[in-house]
């Protein structure tokens, strides 16, 4: 079963420092990606979405042809290796509260052919239950069963069957479509299956298989439930012949269902579950190579206008900074084995840590998260090239460069640990 991690725009710098905070450039020209930190594959490829060119990264056009930074194909962009898949897909989240796509069929099958993508997923209209609309007057152009107005002042829109039932048959047009102008392009072509029950979802599979697809990506399942998702997998592999037709998953990643979608012959997933955790959970965000969630340590960087705008006045700038530098020592000792009083270090970690104006703070719960990390020392038990290069600072929840490293890391236990539950684990990452 292959594994894609989402892109968007996942890089670090790569001469950053952690005793220092600094790098020597911040443009992208400073960049490294985790296939280039990393020895040992963590994915069999990535997926890049096209809405990525719409909203953070503007493709331009130069001789005719559109262009990436300084590149004219994805993958001397990302500066990948052959062994590694590029997986196209449109984005549909990024237009989900829009009547219809804002990407048009001919621009997805331009982009994936020019730009040199492996594989291409047609453009589709995900059958959400509920859509978000900031704009009034565009209240009329759905079908609806309710609506409620937030205090933001936005419109919640549940939208009726009629509505999903127009998504679900934009997709599959778009799909056959898609299908006709891909005919000998450089990509191989994936159909979008969306459905809002799982009936729908089989039927778009089915009639998409008859268009002459050989292989299907099921979107739309990131709000589903996991018993949701397991009854259509148990669906699809009753009507769908999982030899002859490859299926993929989009956005998926439950670890109670990694058996079954292996049994049932899945041929590929995407998500960046345990990439994003390291800095978008407020806890239990370090994987161990135990594979048991441990919490980074917070230390935020004071001189950070956004973060210095929210410190309690009960202390100067000057203060906070030394409060930090002492805190930062503190932990490093304590990698070093200079310091062994861990009580101490967290007394310093937590008082740092109330300064900072939160709706709550749970010094107990956090006291104890991270005593149990300190405790461990599992960081020191990994040897991946980002543990051993950043030591105890891999554990430390504090900018971008250590937190997306983490994130590295933890997707590395789990492709090799826990996806593909590579023999010896333990024993080869305690090698030193």
């Amino acid at each position: 079963m292959k594994y894609f991690l989402p892109y968007w725009e996942d890089w670090v710098h790569k001469d950053f420092d952690p005793i220092t905070e600094s790098y020597a450039k911040t443009g992208f020209e400073n960049s490294i990606f985790a296939h280039e930190i990393l020895d040992k594959p963590i994915y069999d490829g990535i997926l890049v979405s096209l809405g990525l060119f719409e909203l953070k990264l503007k493709l331009i056009k130069e001789n005719g042809l559109p262009k990436i930074r300084n590149s004219y194909n994805i993958r001397e962009y990302l500066r990948l290796p052959t062994q590694f898949y590029i997986m196209g897909d449109c984005g549909a989240f990024t237009y989900i509260n829009e009547k219809n796509p804002i990407l048009d069929v001919e621009k997805a099958v331009y982009h994936y052919d020019s730009l040199g993508f492996d594989y291409g997923i047609s453009v589709d209209h995900i059958c959400s239950d509920v859509i978000i609309l900031e704009d009034k007057s565009k209240i009329n152009e759905f079908s609806f069963t309710e609506i409620t107005q937030q205090k933001s002042g936005k419109f919640k829109i549940v939208l009726s069957e009629e509505e999903k039932e127009y998504r679900r048959k934009l997709s599959i047009e778009n799909a056959y479509k898609f299908l006709k102008l891909s005919k000998n392009k450089s990509f191989i072509p994936v159909g979008a299956v969306q459905g809002y029950s799982i009936e729908t979802y089989i039927d778009s599979a089915k009639q998409l298989i008859e268009q002459g697809y050989e292989y299907l990506a099921f979107g739309g399942l990131v709000p589903r439930k996991t018993e949701f998702i397991s009854k259509l997998l148990d669906e699809i592999n009753k009507e769908i012949d999982t030899t002859k037709i490859k299926v993929h998953l989009l956005g998926i990643l439950r670890e109670s269902l990694l058996e079954k979608m292996k049994e049932y012959n899945v041929y590929s997933f995407d998500s960046a579950s345990y990439y994003r955790k390291s800095w978008l959970r407020a806890t239990h965000n370090y994987l161990g190579i135990d594979t048991k969630w441990y919490s980074a340590i917070r230390v935020p960087q004071s001189q950070i206008s956004r973060i210095r705008n929210k410190i309690s006045s009960n202390i100067s700038l000057s203060e906070m900074e030394k409060k930090e530098n002492q805190i930062l020592k503190l932990l490093r000792d304590f990698d070093k084995g200079h310091v062994k009083n861990i009580d101490a270090i967290l007394e310093e970690v937590i008082s740092y840590d109330k300064f900072f104006l939160r709706d709550s703070f749970n010094e107990e719960k956090f006291y104890n998260l991270y005593k149990e990390t300190l405790e461990s020392k599992i960081w020191k038990s990994c040897n991946c090239e980002i543990c051993q290069s950043l030591g105890i600072d891999v554990i430390i929840f504090r900018g971008a460069n250590r937190n997306k490293r983490r994130g590295f890391h933890n997707t590395f236990i789990f492709y090799q640990n826990i996806l593909n539950k590579k023999e010896n684990f333990m024993t080869l990452c305690n090698q030193k």
